[in-house]
C-alpha cells in the first residue's frame, strides 16, 4: 500500500482506531507511515501524550525507562479486584477443553495481583478437570500437562521482582506503558482485553 492510500485510511479511522495503533502498533510500523500517524494525532486534536507513545515504541529502551515502566504495572491496582495491597505481576495459564475427539489446549498471559493469580490458575484446573478429560486419546494426557503447567507457572505469581513473563509484557507492550503515565485507566482496559484474550 502506497503513502497516499495509507493517509487516506488513516484519515477515514475512527479516533479509538487511532489511539490503538499509537499505542499498540507504531513499533511495527515504517518511518514514514509513523509521520502520518503522528499528524493525524495533531490534526485530531487527540491528547499529545499519544505522540510519545510512538515515539517510545521506535527507541532503544534505557534501563531507568524499563524500570519506570516496571514501576508503573506493579503498582498499577489489579485489573481484576482493583486492590492495591499486592503488586501486579504476570503468569500464563493453561487449560484444556475436550469435544469427543478433539482436544484443544490453550495457553494465555494473565495479567493481576497473586491472588487473582492463583484464582485464574485455579478455574483453569477446574475448567480441565471438568471439560478437558473426557476427550480419547489426549484428553487425559493434555489435562494432566496443563496442570503440571499451571502449578509451575502458579510458584511465580508471588515473586518479589518482577518475573520473565512480566518483563516480556513490558517489552511487547511500551507504548501501552508510555500511555499510562498520563492515563492509566487505558492501562487497565488493555489488560482487561489481554486477561480475556484465550
Amino acid at each position: 500500500m502506497d503513502l497516499k492510500d495509507i493517509k487516506e485510511n488513516y484519515k477515514n479511522f475512527d479516533d479509538y482506531k487511532i489511539e490503538k495503533i499509537a499505542s499498540e502498533e507504531a513499533g511495527s510500523l515504517r518511518p514514514e507511515v509513523l509521520d502520518i500517524l503522528k499528524a493525524e494525532i495533531k490534526k485530531r486534536n487527540l491528547n499529545l501524550n499519544l505522540i510519545d507513545s510512538v515515539d517510545s515504541q521506535t527507541k532503544e529502551l534505557t534501563e531507568s525507562e524499563f524500570n519506570e515502566y516496571c514501576g508503573i504495572l506493579r503498582n498499577h491496582p489489579c485489573p481484576k479486584c482493583n486492590s492495591k495491597t499486592q503488586k501486579v505481576n504476570a503468569t500464563m495459564v493453561g487449560r484444556v477443553v475436550s469435544m469427543l475427539i478433539m482436544t484443544n489446549y490453550e495457553k494465555s498471559l494473565k495479567v493481576a495481583c497473586s491472588n487473582c493469580l492463583d484464582e485464574m490458575h485455579s478455574k483453569a484446573n477446574m475448567k480441565s478437570a471438568l471439560l478437558g478429560w473426557w476427550g480419547i486419546p489426549w484428553g487425559p494426557i493434555q489435562t494432566i500437562r496443563s496442570f503440571m503447567f499451571n502449578s509451575s507457572m502458579k510458584k511465580n505469581n508471588r515473586s518479589e521482582k518482577p518475573n520473565e513473563i512480566f518483563t516480556s509484557f513490558i517489552l511487547s507492550n511500551i507504548g501501552i506503558m508510555e500511555k499510562a503515565k498520563s492515563e492509566p485507566e487505558k492501562l487497565t482496559e488493555f489488560i482487561n482485553r489481554t486477561n480475556r484474550t484465550v
